[in-house]
C-alpha cells in the first residue's frame, strides 16, 4: 500500500507539471537610445513612453527568461552605463505560480530597461545604433532558439565617427557608400540566430518626411539584414 501511495503521488505530481506553464527559455535584450532625439517631448521620439509600452509586452511575447541591457550612446562599446542581466523565471523560487513570478519580474526588468536608459542620456548622449547592438551581441547566452533584441531607437546613427544625416540615400550607390562607411568605423556585430524589434524608427520627433523614412528603411534593411544577418521586426509599431 505505502508503494502504491508513493506510485500515486508520483503520478499526480507529473500531472500537476504537466497542467501548469511551460518555462521561460528566450535570450532577450534590450537596447535604448539616449540621444537628444529620444526626448520625451514634442521634439523626440519619447524613448521613455516607449519603454514604459512596449517592454512588458515584448518580454512576454517573446518568453524571455534572460534580459540584458545596452546603451545607445556617442560611444556604445565604450560606455560605462551597466545594468545587470536579469533571470525572469529562476529556478530557485519554487513557487507553482509561475506566471504570477513572471509578472513581478518583469516589471523589475523593465525597471531595468528605465536605468539602463536615464544612464545613457547622462553620459555621452549620442546616437551609435550600430554599438548598441555590438554590445547586445556580446552579453551571454544561455537560452534556446531566437535571440530577441528590443531597440528602442530612431535608428539615427550619429556619433563622432559616423552621422547618417550627411549621407544621400536615394539611390542603390548612395546607400551602398553609406554602408561601407558605416562598416569601415563600426565594424559588424554578431548575432546569429537573433531578430531585431524596432521601436520608434526614423520618428525623429516627428520631423523626417516620408521619402527619408523610406530611404532609412532600405539603408538598415542593408545594414541589418544583408550586412549583420539579422532578422527585422516592427511588429510593435514606431
Amino acid at each position: 500500500m505505502t508503494a502504491a501511495l508513493g506510485a500515486t503521488a508520483l503520478l499526480l505530481t507529473g500531472c500537476g507539471a504537466l497542467d501548469g506553464p511551460d518555462r521561460l527559455s528566450a535570450d532577450c535584450a534590450v537596447v535604448v537610445d539616449g540621444s537628444g532625439s529620444g526626448a520625451d517631448s514634442e521634439s523626440g521620439f519619447r524613448a521613455k513612453e516607449k519603454l514604459k509600452a512596449t517592454v512588458p509586452g515584448f518580454l512576454a511575447d517573446q518568453k524571455c527568461r534572460y534580459v540584458s541591457y545596452a546603451p545607445i550612446t556617442a560611444a556604445s562599446t565604450a560606455s560605462s552605463c551597466q545594468v545587470p542581466r536579469m533571470d525572469l523565471d529562476p529556478d530557485g523560487d519554487q513557487r507553482s505560480d509561475r506566471e504570477s513570478l513572471w509578472k513581478q519580474t518583469r516589471v523589475l526588468a523593465e525597471a531595468g530597461a528605465e536605468k539602463m536608459l536615464d544612464c545613457a542620456r547622462r553620459r555621452q548622449p549620442g546616437s551609435d545604433v550600430l554599438g548598441g547592438l555590438e554590445r547586445a551581441a556580446k552579453v551571454p547566452r544561455d537560452g534556446d532558439g531566437t535571440y530577441h533584441v528590443l531597440v528602442i531607437s530612431d535608428f539615427d546613427q550619429s556619433d563622432p565617427d559616423f552621422r547618417l544625416s550627411k549621407f544621400e540615400l536615394e539611390t542603390p550607390a548612395q546607400r551602398d557608400e553609406a554602408v561601407a562607411a558605416l562598416v569601415a568605423v563600426r565594424g559588424l556585430p554578431e548575432l546569429p540566430d537573433t531578430t531585431v524589434h524596432r521601436v520608434g524608427f526614423a520618428m525623429r520627433g516627428g520631423r523626417t518626411t516620408p521619402e527619408r523614412v523610406e530611404q532609412m528603411d532600405r539603408f538598415w534593411q542593408q545594414v541589418l539584414e544583408k550586412e549583420v544577418k539579422v532578422g527585422v521586426d516592427d511588429g510593435y509599431g514606431a
